[in-house]
């Protein structure tokens, strides 16, 4: 589909403010807009732990800064990843996070464990963690966060 000139009854049409999302074609957007989710993700955790977050960065900008989003789990749910490229993990807030390369049903097959006490990680407190020399180095299956 490409976006054409107006019907001439229609003179609102280009006095309407667009946004540049608007006013791409359906597909194009849903493109760029998937581009932008599949770079970057996180996992907030919500529930019991309303401090506690996890964030997977897979992508960088310009000036090599991580970036992250944000996805929804719930406490000690295994959420499947499948995300090659995977560079850092950024944990946050007390816990336990388990890193695994497997899918959930895999989890805790050579699965990797980071803690972190109420006592060192209040509020948000952070631990950047490289996944390089780790096993979840280039694909990150699976993670559960629990607390």
């Amino acid at each position: 589909r490409v976006l054409r000139d107006p019907p001439p009854h229609r003179s609102s049409w280009a006095t309407r403010p667009q946004t540049a999302v608007a006013t791409m074609p359906s597909a194009i957007r849903a493109l760029v807009l998937s581009g932008l989710a599949a770079s970057a993700s996180a996992v907030v955790v919500q529930g019991a732990c309303p401090k506690a977050s996890v964030a997977v960065s897979a992508s960088a900008d310009a000036a090599g800064t991580a970036q992250f989003g944000e996805v929804a789990t719930s406490n000690g749910e295994c959420v499947n990843m499948a995300q090659g490229g995977v560079s850092a993990i950024k944990f946050c807030g007390p816990g336990k996070l388990t890193i695994s390369r497997m899918t959930c049903d895999k989890h805790d097959y050579k699965a990797l464990t980071v803690e972190h006490s109420k006592k060192d990680y209040i509020g948000t407190n952070c631990e950047t963690i490289s996944t390089k020399g780790t096993v979840v180095e280039g694909y990150l299956g699976s993670l559960m966060f629990s607390c």
